[in-house]
């Protein structure tokens, strides 16, 4: 059964989806706005990132956050504005 990606570009939603699934703010290894949520420390290849430097980079960057509730699949992506809980078919 699926549940459908939503889209948000807020805050609070993204941390709490995140801190849900044991997840922290990351970025790719040697990049300075690739950001990705690190669930599980088997996951490689990303560093470490203060929340507050990766929402100001998600704001900078005007990203969006898409993500299956319930669920562990999500994607940073360009704002396309059908954010903040609007049900989308494609995940940008």
């Amino acid at each position: 059964m699926s549940h459908g990606l939503r889209r948000t570009i807020k805050h609070d939603v993204v941390r709490a989806w995140a801190d849900a699934r044991g997840g922290e703010p990351a970025r790719v290894r040697g990049t300075t706005d690739a950001l990705k949520i690190r669930i599980g420390a088997a996951e490689t290849g990303y560093e470490s990132f203060a929340w507050k430097d990766w929402l100001a980079v998600f704001d900078e960057k005007e990203l969006a956050f898409v993500y299956e509730d319930p669920g562990f699949t999500y994607k940073v992506v360009r704002r396309n504005g059908h954010e903040d809980g609007a049900k989308t078919d494609a995940a940008g």
